[in-house]
């Protein structure tokens, strides 16, 4: 009986938690054009990304799905070339790798010039890979990397492993004698591997073990159900890392309806996981990326391939930490 009522109690407080950043599940597509203004050309200039050519150019930029994250990373690509009087065609993969797959061919048919890519899953994106440098088109890859990432043009993204030593430094900071630890992963994504891999390095020669380490599927919904049976399952556990704000949300949601005094540690900067901080919860840090630096990084290197620059192949934005001691600092804006 108690653990139905846990559930429950989870299951609503998941939903409060996460009501002001859900998403439609149904695709979503948006196409942005405009001739550029004085100020938006001037704007494009002094940031450095300019359409050198007298063409204009149709891009395409697809994600794994629908999220405030991946918002964050697409305004700054969409401002930039709407700036230059540009086109950007946006749908989202609704975390299907053959909806991608489609979404991909759709982009070959009405000719784009260059994709910004985020794969569903990084292994099961080659042949949308494959289809777009058959085709001679450029590939931006942002965020989390392709396995072929020899094919992309660049690869653009915050350095995940050291997003998760700086994760595995703040609970080290709060637990200095070690304690069980839990982990919530998700395999498919190298980005999130890189950060498990990144904390797991971190408490390596501490005094912690790992009891735990599950895919939670970067979503609320997963990070809630699997924390439960993590919590059902340990009941000395001090801490659980998440690979994302989403799933660590979830996570937060079970140890709050359990009554457990867990920590949790995620990686983004996410607002719901500041604003928990900023609220001295058990939701203790985050390793901070920066989508908007991510995606005027994005732009800049797009807008540098199709004038025939070079490009670093690979672009990495530093993490921070944000914690009690500072995330006053970030609370202001969404997304850093």
């Amino acid at each position: 009986m108690k653990k139905i009522m846990v559930i429950v109690l989870c299951l609503a407080l998941a939903v409060a938690l996460v009501a002001c950043s859900s998403t439609p599940a149904e695709p979503a597509a948006e196409e942005s054009t405009t001739a550029p203004s004085a100020e938006a050309t001037a704007s494009a200039d002094a940031s450095g990304v300019s359409n050198d050519s007298d063409k204009h150019y149709k891009f395409g930029f697809t994600e794994w799905g629908a999220g405030d994250f991946f918002d964050a990373v697409y305004a700054p690509i969409e401002e930039a070339v709407t700036a230059n009087g540009d086109t950007i065609i946006h749908l989202e993969g609704q975390a299907d790798s053959n909806a991608q797959l489609q979404i991909v061919e759709d982009f070959i048919s009405q000719g784009v010039d260059l994709v910004f890519f985020n794969p569903v899953d990084s292994e099961a994106c080659r042949p949308a890979v494959e289809a777009l440098v058959e085709a001679g088109i450029p590939v931006v890859n942002f965020d989390s990397a392709v396995v072929n990432i020899e094919q992309v043009d660049t690869f653009i993204a915050t350095d995940n492993f050291k997003a998760g030593q700086l994760a595995a430094e703040a609970l080290k900071k709060d637990f200095p004698d070690g304690g069980k630890v839990a982990v919530l992963d998700l395999p498919v994504n190298t980005a999130a591997t890189d950060r498990a891999d990144g904390f797991l390095d971190g408490i390596k020669d501490s005094n912690f073990e790992v009891v735990a380490q599950l895919d939670a599927g970067g979503k609320p919904e997963k990070g809630l159900e699997i924390t439960n049976d993590i919590l059902q399952a340990n009941d000395d556990l001090v801490a659980i890392f998440a690979i994302n704000d989403e799933s660590g949300m979830g996570a937060y949601a079970a140890v709050v309806a359990a009554g457990e005094d867990v920590a949790i540690y995620g990686v983004n900067g996410g607002p719901e996981a500041k604003a928990e901080i900023s609220k001295n919860t058990v939701y203790r840090a985050t390793a901070a990326q920066s989508p908007i630096n991510i995606g005027k990084a994005s732009v800049e290197a797009a807008y540098k391939i199709l004038n025939g620059e070079n490009v670093e192949k690979e672009i990495y934005i530093e993490p921070f930490i944000i914690d009690r001691d500072n995330v006053k600092d970030y609370l202001a804006e969404s997304w850093q």
